[in-house]
This record gives structure tokens, sequence and C-alpha cells, in this order.
């Protein structure tokens, strides 16, 4: 093809007024993917023949490649005017809808497209991302099974299919899948860290340490290997997570420009998220947002999430100022809109997380840009200013791995008010011994690494009558974890799985653990915070990385730091200690109970006022014209 192209250029050279040869020229350099090259020479060709179909279609496609979405709308309806099956327009006028947030006008150009070319590939991919976006799920799943039968030996309908059943809760399936792709195409963005994820998910650790191997080596190569969050789980190597982040960074996009501002009015606050309803996310903030100064602060939310209704959710919703729904709204319009409402300060609160929306910040939403609590690890990207931390989840001489500047509050996670909760089951309920000395890691399994497991069982051979207590998850994690145990020469009937509840019966059964074991390298955050508010010690292993020390931060504002295990031997035992030791694990339950009363961890107005404070700095620093620089924010 790049023979192809020079024979072009020299075509143009030669025949500077002939449509074809520009066309070509521009076909030639998409097929090279230098799209914004080929753009130019495709509005030559039509300049010298406004009707050119070839060329009126390339030029639609060249300008949804570079995400110029009004304008290659423009471009399809024209190219579309002049032949209007053309099922390669119809399928980028579909991608330009659902990229400007019109997933059903985007479903109909799908279905014109495949009315057009009934076993067209793109088309039928791109129609279960469009009903997926319409909440769809069972057509979805069936056009991406369409897809995979249609090119059994493509890559894409397999990985598309396999990311639908992460989200609908089968990561089993969806490494299946995940298999075949990367057979099909081993160089596939993200391929190898997906199936090393999804296998995770269920604790199926079959190759793990090639698969983390090949991982490093793709990365070294500065192939995206793995997604942001994925690496969490993956390393405790803050450096190794700036750089796959950085892989996955939207560029930035145009200069805004920021509307005028009459002077004297409240600072204004945009949390972005789409968790604002019943999510481990919106209990940890629910306290802090009605704590929130109104005299002082408009808090505004933009929603992109679902709207599931409940308690939590009017709670959250009667905390802001204004809720605006911008599920539909593509990036650059989410920024804007927020631009226009003058936000002076956007927060993100997902990140490289499912769902997260990072090219927000990437078009600008407001002149201060912050990342926090979603998303432990930097965005490495340059419009993100700054990233929300405390003195141990992100220690002094950490900063080098963060693109973000670090504010530093007195803790870094913020916790609802202690309240009443249900009546404990009891222990028979959970299918837990009454007698027996209970661990427990109620976390996500796709956090228990190899490594992690090793540790506990090593903790549980050393404890014989002790039983580990864990969350079920998905489907195969129980069986796997049993068969794991087994392989390591303990009972498979000593682990004992808590089913999915309501999280009132999931705090209420909290109580029921003796001691609760912290995962690495990514650890426990909303989960530790659950158990230490239900009274049960956690023990932690913190890394190097932020995911990894949320505990050891809770545990320090807790005056509880030995609790927090310098090596993983220490770690080992700590717990078989306190599994022999009840008197000791009495008396630290009974500091905890005490500490739950007096510290500021579970004080959500104090926090509100740390990071007011943070918000008024940063906002002063702007006005000021300073750049991005760190700074800690005393206990206020």
């Amino acid at each position: 093809m790049a023979e192809a192209a020079a024979l072009c250029e020299r075509l143009v050279v030669d025949n500077p007024g002939a449509a074809p040869a520009w066309h070509l020229l521009g076909v030639a350099r998409l097929s090279l993917g230098r799209t914004a090259e080929a753009l130019p020479a495709l509005d030559r060709a039509l300049a010298l023949d406004p009707g050119r179909p070839g060329a009126l279609s390339a030029r639609a496609a060249a300008l949804v490649a570079l995400e110029r979405f009004e304008e290659g709308l423009a471009a399809c309806d024209r190219a579309l005017a002049v032949d209007p099956d053309n099922p390669l327009v119809l399928n980028a006028l579909g991608v330009t809808l659902r990229r400007l947030g019109r997933p059903t006008e985007a479903l109909a150009a799908y279905d014109r497209a495949l009315a057009a070319s009934p076993g067209f590939v793109d088309a039928l991919c791109n129609r279960g991302g469009a009903l997926s976006d319409l909440d769809r799920f069972v057509e979805a799943l069936a056009a991406h099974d369409q897809a995979c039968a249609a090119a059994p030996n493509d890559a894409r309908p397999l990985a598309n299919r396999a990311a639908l059943l992460m989200v609908l809760g089968d990561p089993a399936r969806a490494a299946r899948d995940l298999e075949q792709a990367v057979a099909l195409d081993p160089r596939r963005s993200y391929g190898l860290g997906d199936l090393l994820h999804a296998r995770r998910q269920v604790c199926d650790w079959r190759d793990d340490a090639a698969l983390l191997g090949a991982v490093r080596n793709a990365l070294a190569a500065g192939h995206p290997a793995i997604r942001p969050f994925a690496a969490l789980s993956a390393f405790d190597d803050p450096a190794l997570q700036r750089t796959c982040a950085a892989l996955a960074a939207p560029p930035p996009g145009p200069p805004p420009v920021w509307p005028a501002r009459p002077s004297g009015e409240r600072l204004r606050v945009a949390y972005l998220s789409a968790d604002l309803h019943d999510h481990a996310t919106a209990r940890l903030m629910a306290g802090l947002l009605e704590a929130h100064d109104r005299d002082r602060f408009e808090i505004i939310a933009l929603s992109y999430g679902p709207d599931f209704g409940g308690a939590l959710r009017s709670r959250l919703d009667a905390a802001f100022a204004r809720r605006i729904d911008v599920r539909r709204l593509p990036d650059a319009a989410v920024a804007s809109l927020a631009r226009d409402l003058g936000v002076d300060i956007a927060i993100d609160l997902k990140g490289h997380t499912q769902d997260g929306r990072p090219g927000v910040f990437a078009y600008r939403a407001a002149p201060v840009q912050v990342s926090w609590l979603g998303y432990p690890g930097t965005l490495a990207a340059p419009y993100s200013d700054y990233v929300i931390a405390d003195p141990v989840v992100l220690p002094s001489g950490a900063e080098a791995d963060w693109s973000e500047a670090v504010v530093r509050l007195p803790l870094y996670q913020p916790n609802d008010a202690l309240a009443s909760q249900a009546a404990a089951p009891t222990r028979q309920a959970e299918g837990l011994p009454d007698e027996a000395f209970v661990f427990g890691c109620l976390n996500n399994p796709a956090k228990i690494t190899p490594e992690t497991f090793a540790a506990w069982m090593a903790i549980l051979a050393g404890a014989p009558s002790a039983v580990l207590w864990l969350y079920e998850g998905a489907p195969g994690v129980a069986a796997n974890l049993r068969a794991e145990a087994g392989a390591r020469g303990i009972d498979p009937a000593r682990l004992v799985f808590a089913e999915s509840v309501a999280h009132a019966g999931h705090l209420a059964r909290q109580g029921l653990a003796d001691l609760m074991l912290d995962t690495w390298p990514y650890g426990a955050h909303t989960t530790a915070s659950d158990a230490l508010r239900m009274g049960v010690p956690l023990l932690t292993l913190p890394g190097k990385s932020f995911a990894s020390r949320v505990g050891a931060s809770l545990l320090t504002a807790l005056d509880l730091p030995e609790l927090i295990a310098p090596d993983r031997e220490a770690y080992i035992a700590a717990a078989a200690r306190l599994a022999d030791d009840r008197s000791s694990l009495a008396r630290l339950k009974a500091r905890l109970e005490r500490a739950r009363e007096t510290s500021a961890v579970f004080e959500p107005a104090r926090f509100a006022r740390s990071l007011e404070a943070a918000f008024e700095a940063l906002h002063s620093r702007r006005l000021a014209g300073l750049p991005p620089a760190g700074f800690a924010v005393g206990d206020v």
C-alpha cells in the first residue's frame, strides 16, 4: 500500500486537475492510517468533482475517524444523498450518531447498513454497541453472536462480545471469547490484559504469570496491552501504571474559551460520575455531599450513569444544587455544558474505570480539573491538574509517577457518618462454624491474586481451626478457589462463601468475622471502611501503589498501626498470632471501637471542611495565574 500511495503522489503531481488521482491518493492515505493527510486529498477531489461517490464516502469515513463528528454527520448525509444504500457510509453514520449521543438513530443506521449488506461485520458489532447504549442487553448479545458467527476468524467480534459479557457478569464466558481473540490476533490492543482481567474475575489463574510477563513485554514495546484499571490489580508498580494510563489517555481537545463570571458568586464545583446511585462511591460520599457549605459552594452533579431510583439516589439528589443527566451527551458537549455553567472546579470520580469518561476532561470542563476517589491511579494526561490524596496513600517522594499535582488531605477517603445498622445474622445462617476463628475478605474476588491467596493458605495452615470467609462473586469463583486450596493442602471446606446481598445486609454480617484480611496490590477501599465501620479489624499489607495503601491510610487515621504489615511474612505472622490470641484481638477491637467514635474517619462534616479548604486553595491559585502545584491541607 505504501508503494500505491507513492504512485498516487506522482499521479497528482502529473495530473493536478484530475479528480480520480486525488481520490486515489486520499484512499491510499486512509489505508495507511494517515487520516489527517487523506482529508485534504479527498477535499481536492471533491472540489474538482463534487458528486464523486467514492470520494464522498471516503471523506465521511475520514472525518469520523478523526472524531470530527458534527462534520462527519454532514459528510455522511452528503454521501448518502448520492449513494443511499452504501453500507460503509451507513455504518459510519451510525458511529457518528452514537458518538453524538443518539443511539436510537445510530441503531437505525446500522439496520440500514445490514439491510444493504447482511453479513457486514462492522455494522453487526456496532449494532450490538448501540443496543447496549439503550440498555437492550439481550438483543445486544444476540447482535454480537451474529457478528461472531459471520466472522469466526476475526478477533474483533469476539472481543466486543466479551466486553458485553463482562458487563453482564459472565467473566468466565468472556474469558473463553478472549482466549480465541488472542489466538487470532495476539497483538490486538488490550487483548492480553483483557484476558488476564477476565480470568482473574473468577480466580482462574491458568498461565497467570505468563500472561503478566507478556503484558509487561508489550508495554515495554509501547503497545497498549492492558487497560489502566486492570493494571492496578496486576502490578504494584506506579511507573508501569502510569505507562498504561498514558497509552489510554484521550488526546487533549482544542483550547477552550472560558465564559465571563460575575464577581462575588459562590465557588461552583461539579462532580462527574456514572455512580451517583446505590454504588460504593456514592455511599462513601453521601454525608460529605450533604455537609458541603451551601453559602460558599454551589455543588453540581454531572451524571452519566443510570437512574435506578432508591433512597440513596434521593438522598444524593437532595444534596446537589443541580443534578444534570449528561448520559447521552458526547464528551465535548459535556465539557462545553460545564463551561457554560461556569464550573470553577470539575472533579472526575471515575477516571479509567468501567463507564469512565476521561474524554470530558480532555475537552476541558473547568479551569481546574481534579481526579479523585473512583480511580486510584494517575490519569497520566496534561488536562488532569490535581489528584486528591493523603500522606499515606501517596507519600512524599512518590509524585514522579503522577502527572497531577498532589493535594494531600488529612484523609483521602470520605465516609458516611456512623449510624445504627440492621441486626446481624447468625453465623449458622451464613454457613460459618460457631466456634471457629473466622478470617474474612469480602472484597471483589478479582482482587485476589495468586500471591495473596498463597499467603492466606499459609495463614490457614498455621491456624488449623480457622476458616476463610470470602465473597462469592461471579460463577466459578468458589469452585476455582476451593480447587486452589486443595492443591495447597488445605481442606476446601474451610473456605466459606458469602452470597451477594443488599448493602444493609452486607454491613450487618461484617461482625461475623473476627479479622478481615486485605488483598494486594489492589486492596480494600470501600470494603475496608465497611469492616472498620462495623468494628471488625482489618489486617493490610501496603505496597508501593496508591491502590494498595487505602487500608493503611484508614488504619493510620484510626491509630491502629499494628494492623499494617511491613511485608508478607509479617502479614502471615500477625494473622496467625491474632487467631491464637483472642485477648489481643479483643483489645484491638476495643481500641477500634473507641477510635470509630473519636477520630475524624466517620465524620463527613470534618472531611468536608478539609476538602473545601483545598477547593478554595485551588481556585485561588488559578485566579493568581499559578500553575498546578502540590500542597497539603491540615485538619480543619
